[in-house]
């Protein structure tokens, strides 16, 4: 039996730091929503989400290695530094505050029947990597292909595929040249014999009966981009969640550290402030406030290299349109005094679309059972606790079915024979890349908490999440106010863009084919609680997909790197994630990505965090160099 019981993690608050100076200074997330208390077990399930304080605890350990860089993080939440967190099911309840979650209604979504859905983000040191569904893709060859091709070969597959395997340690893979097995961060994939949900394997036999082929590894290079896989998620030996902050900040490193370390939470970031030069635009200081104490005394601490923004796809823009950076009639609307106008900021906002398609089973049959049982709770608690095993210990999510629309019929979306195919040559990109993920979910995952209580709340149920990996539709994310302490206006805008209508109807046929698939092993699907009327009338179809279409917190692309004169979608980030027109500031999360992956995105926004370390150190290795050489003159 382990220990829950842990030395207390060295935080500071913001007035330990003020005015004092750091070589590099990392910022993490910056907003504060107080949410209304929920239970401990939730009934529903929310995906992977992705927020920049995944990779700040990644840069913040990997600068700090070296003893004589002074490294400063300022996180607008709390260290929450306890074992709670770490029971895997606990800490991917959203709905409660004490895990680090906050929460805030989107723009209305005109292509979505004018609905609101819930943003969320993890305030809390290691961000979303806290809070979320532990699930570890990496994306296809393709993803980063495609992403060279954009004119970045640095960032093609074969050049971040180190990174991947620097970062991880696999305890279920076999030893390749493609997985880490000595890195910080530790996941595995979870045999079949470990499901405690009947459901899902009744899924996996629905998809073979279908046709689907499996994928034995989606991290592998040469995996197909097609069919039904089991997947990784950062889980460690003893059955608890391994965030960023675990892997790359536990405590015994931030203690160990603290001389050229320093963590401080609770700290809203108000502004970077700098200064022009002929080169450039320098970043002189941040200044923040105390986070718990509103509007109250302004503190602010000096760089002397760089300035590194991870504060997720909604934070980063805000942060640097809050410092003058970005859309210049946006900025000044606000009162903001424009120090570098980038009409890329917080542009480009994209997420991964996805509709639940649901059905009621035997409550037993469904995670609901946890959350209406207090003595089922409390058993499967205390064999967490004693053993390490039950439905707390493993994440809600372990298998995922990923589709090319390419492979199924147009209108039935049924899955044609391989050798009935007429597809591009494999060589092209396109090809290469799945169009679709069904995730199978044993709780409910539509995302109406009003409709949640009073329907879904006490009936056991079954979801099928059928989501859009490669979205043409954008949002974007803009100032509220000129204040810090107000929450971005994010519209995420889903289904702007007709061709993703077109693939939403597939995607729900699909979901539809795998539920009579179910039904067809003799699973108990017992009525349809999130289905079109009829799937043969197309506005029968499209009206139950703007009613359901909801986010997946995949929120990419709002600082993405492209070409700062981009006529259709300028860019704000090079390929070395250095702000156009800046000297010393870097934006490092999910943000950056030229266009969302085809994927979960955690683990690749670990990778760029790595990658990015990495060139800060080579960065300063060149600059040492220059200084040695001028200085032996």
């Amino acid at each position: 039996m382990w220990w829950p019981i842990r030395n207390r993690y060295p935080e500071h608050r913001p007035e330990d730091v003020d005015t004092h100076e750091y070589d590099y200074i990392v910022i993490g997330g910056m907003f504060i929503i107080a949410n209304e208390v929920r239970p401990i077990i939730c009934s529903k399930s929310y995906p992977n989400l992705e927020t920049g304080g995944t990779a700040g605890c990644v840069l913040a350990s990997r600068l700090s290695e070296d003893p004589n860089i002074s490294v400063l993080v300022l996180e607008r939440g709390l260290a929450n530094d306890t074992w709670m967190s770490r029971i895997p099911l606990v800490g991917a309840n959203i709905l409660s505050p004490d895990m680090g979650a906050v929460s805030w209604y989107s723009e209305a979504m005109k292509y979505c029947a004018n609905r609101q859905d819930l943003v969320f983000r993890g305030e809390v040191l290691g961000g979303t990597s806290r809070i979320n569904g532990m699930i570890y893709t990496r994306g296809s060859v393709g993803d980063y292909d495609t992403w060279a091709s954009t004119g970045y070969p640095e960032w093609a597959y074969d050049k971040v595929l180190p990174y991947f395997v620097k970062a991880e340690t696999t305890m279920s893979r076999p030893k390749s040249f493609y997985r880490g097995d000595s890195g910080l961060w530790i996941n595995q994939v979870f045999d079949p014999s470990t499901w405690l949900f009947e459901v899902y394997h009744v899924f996996q036999r629905a998809a073979e009966a279908l046709g689907f082929g499996v994928i034995e590894d989606t991290s592998s290079p040469d995996a197909p981009c097609h069919g039904l896989s089991s997947l990784d998620s950062t889980v460690n030996e003893n059955r608890q969640r391994v965030s960023t902050m675990d892997a790359y900040l536990p405590s015994w490193t931030a203690r160990e550290r603290q001389a050229n370390l320093t963590l401080c939470t609770g700290a809203t970031v108000c502004r970077i402030d700098g200064s022009n030069h002929e080169a450039g635009y320098r970043a002189d200081r941040v200044t923040f406030e105390n986070s718990s104490r509103g509007h109250g005394k302004v503190f602010s601490v000096n760089v002397k290299k760089e300035v590194v923004v991870s504060a997720g796809a909604l934070g980063s823009p805000q942060i640097l349109m809050l410092s003058g950076i970005g859309p210049r009639q946006h900025l000044e609307q606000h009162g903001v005094e424009v120090m570098r106008d980038l009409p890329g900021v917080g542009s480009e906002l994209s997420d991964h679309t996805a509709i639940p398609v649901a059905w009621e089973v035997p409550i037993k049959a469904s995670l609901t059972h946890l959350a209406t049982s207090p003595l089922k709770g409390a058993l499967e608690f205390l064999k967490y606790v004693l053993f390490r095993k039950g439905v707390l210990s493993l994440p809600i999510q372990v298998l995922s079915l990923f589709v090319r629309i390419s492979s199924l019929e147009n209108e039935s979306s049924t899955l044609i024979h391989e050798t009935e195919r007429n597809e591009k040559d494999e060589t092209d990109l396109e090809t290469r890349l799945p169009d679709i993920e069904v995730m199978p979910l044993a709780t409910s995952a539509m995302d109406d908490l009003e409709e949640h209580k009073r329907h879904f709340s006490k009936i056991g149920v079954f979801s099928l999440l059928a989501t859009l990996l490669r979205p043409k539709s954008r949002g974007t994310v803009r100032l509220r106010s000129s204040s810090p302490h107000d929450r971005p206006k994010v519209d995420l805008d889903l289904l702007s863009d007709p061709e993703d209508s077109a693939l939403a109807r597939r995607a729900v046929r699909l979901a539809l084919r795998l539920g009579d698939a179910i039904k067809a092993q003799g699973f108990p699907l017992l009525r349809g609680v999130s289905v079109p009327l009829s799937d043969y009338s197309a506005e029968d179809m499209d009206k139950f997909i703007r009613h359901r279409a909801r986010t997946t917190y995949h929120y990419s692309s709002t600082c993405r790197m492209a070409s700062e004169h981009d006529a259709q979608a300028p860019g704000v980030v090079d390929e070395s994630l250095r702000v156009y027109g800046t000297l010393n500031l870097r934006v490092c999360d999910a943000s950056v990505f030229p266009q969302i992956l085809a994927c979960h995105l955690m683990a690749p926004v670990v990778m760029v965090a790595e990658k990015c370390a990495n060139m800060i150190k080579k960065d300063e290795a060149t600059i040492s160099q220059y200084k040695t050489r001028d200085g032996s003159c």
